[in-house]
């Protein structure tokens, strides 16, 4: 029925609240290193990609190789905490499935690196309801660049009007606007103010509906 749109759902911190489990994956990496992680750094730089939050945090100084080393080792502490720890963030499975039955394409749209993605869409075995997956492996310019949603809407062969994006970073909400498509913001990690480019905010999907969705996408019912 609506096969024409799209919903591009954004990982962490939208399907699953990760954030507490990044940070620590983050601290405990960093402290590896000499490094202290600041909870305010966290909180501007979730969202992006691992290996330019790690530059950001060492320096410009320090060889890349070894920045995709530490980012790398970050991502494996994350794995490791993370298992047996994921669950749905409320009205996650409930949103997806009313979409899906009314032939919604659906994606997911990522800064994580696949093996992130992979494991958490397995974990809520939610895998099957999405078209198609975008993670940072598939993208050179990461959040806020569009290219992640843009990549999405390409191969999901939707037009970028046709989409809307579920974020909960700034940096998330910056690129679906950039893409020219729709954002609903989710306050799981940060507070309405930073959000207010969105079209909609929501403290949870619980809150959403296939209606809000049709009424932002301006689809005539």
């Amino acid at each position: 029925m609506y096969q024409k749109y799209a919903v591009i759902f954004d990982m962490d911190g939208v399907l699953a609240d990760t954030g507490p489990i990044h940070y620590e994956s983050w601290v405990k990496m960093a402290s590896e290193i000499g490094k202290t992680f600041k909870k305010f750094f966290f909180e501007t730089t979730f969202g992006q990609q691992s290996v330019p939050i790690t530059r950001q945090l060492v320096g410009e100084n320090v060889d890349q190789n070894l920045v995709e080393k530490w980012a790398q080792l970050k991502e494996q502490y994350y794995r490791e905490m993370v298992k047996d720890k994921i669950k749905p963030l409320p009205g996650v499975i409930e949103l997806i499935e009313d979409l899906k039955s009314l032939n919604f394409k659906l994606a997911v749209g990522s800064s994580g690196p696949p093996e992130n993605v992979e494991l958490l869409l397995k974990s809520l075995k939610i895998k099957p309801f999405f078209d198609v997956i975008i993670t940072a492996a598939e993208v050179k310019k990461g959040k806020p660049f569009p290219d992640v949603f843009q990549l999405a809407a390409q191969n999901l062969n939707v037009k970028p009007q046709n989409c809307l994006v579920i974020e909960d970073a700034p940096v998330g909400i910056e690129a679906a606007k950039r893409a020219n498509m729709r954002c609903i913001a989710l306050t799981t990690t940060h507070e309405n103010d930073d959000l207010r480019i969105a079209d909609m905010i929501v403290q949870d999907l619980s809150y959403v509906s296939v209606n809000s969705i049709l009424d932002l996408l301006n689809i005539k019912t």
